[in-house]
């Protein structure tokens, strides 16, 4: 009996080590922004650069800019790396902004998130 406790323990294991590592990589992670989030950039276009750990469906996600709870939708440049959002904003003038995101990875999960930077 004890034997069979192992052979089924053992089982399990594998089974869950084939099925795990797909249900971790259903995201896109967000590796590195630019802005940097909490960052600092210069007054005028703010060229924005979103890179994910996995491929992303430009077209089916999102980049919104925020500020004195205006909100304005950022257009991506459907030409860059494909783990990569990149757009750049109108002219910014000094004060907090918000990024929101919103990346679709390759097989359908979504992903959101924000970041908050300021122009000086």
């Amino acid at each position: 009996m004890h034997k069979s406790r192992a052979l089924f323990a053992a089982s399990l294991l594998f089974l869950l080590s084939l099925v795990l590592p797909g249900i971790a990589h259903a995201h896109a992670v967000l590796q590195k922004s630019d802005p940097a989030a909490n960052g600092v950039v210069h007054a005028g276009v703010v060229p924005v650069l979103l890179i994910y750990n996995s491929r992303v469906d430009a077209a089916h996600s999102s980049l919104s800019l925020l500020k004195d709870g205006k909100s304005q939708s950022l257009v991506i440049d459907a030409k860059a790396a494909p783990n990569v959002l990149h757009s750049q904003t109108p002219a910014l003038t000094p004060g907090h902004y918000i990024l929101h995101w919103q990346a679709v990875a390759s097989d359908g999960h979504m992903s959101r998130g924000e970041i908050a930077f300021e122009v000086k």
